[in-house]
């Protein structure tokens, strides 16, 4: 019983995040959309443990989520956000990058 109860958990902790790129483009339509400021669109995205910092040249945001997968290495999700081509201070585009994984 007790070997049993061990497999189980190193079966959840090993697993826990599986790559769902269809799932992470529903939560990004849903959670930012072209048209807001930019600013709010920062504080939701950072709300939801994404990193966001601003390209050299200014016009793309580049805003990353890792997950750690304790025995299958670790996973970036990449949102990139356009600024608004009429206003600096208006989101413009959102793309959604492919998820990378590493392998351990």
């Amino acid at each position: 019983m007790r070997k049993l109860l061990m497999l189980a958990l190193l079966v959840q902790l090993g697993g826990c995040y599986t790559v769902n790129q269809a799932g992470l483009g529903n939560f990004v339509t849903q959670t930012v959309q072209p048209g807001m400021p930019l600013e709010q669109a920062l504080v939701r995205m950072r709300a939801e443990d994404f990193y966001c910092s601003t390209s050299t040249a200014g016009s793309v945001t580049i805003c990353t989520r890792n997950h750690e997968r304790l025995l299958r290495g670790s996973c970036v999700e990449r949102v990139d956000l356009m600024r608004s081509a009429t206003s600096a201070q208006t989101l413009g585009a959102v793309e959604v990058m492919e998820t990378r994984c590493t392998k351990s």
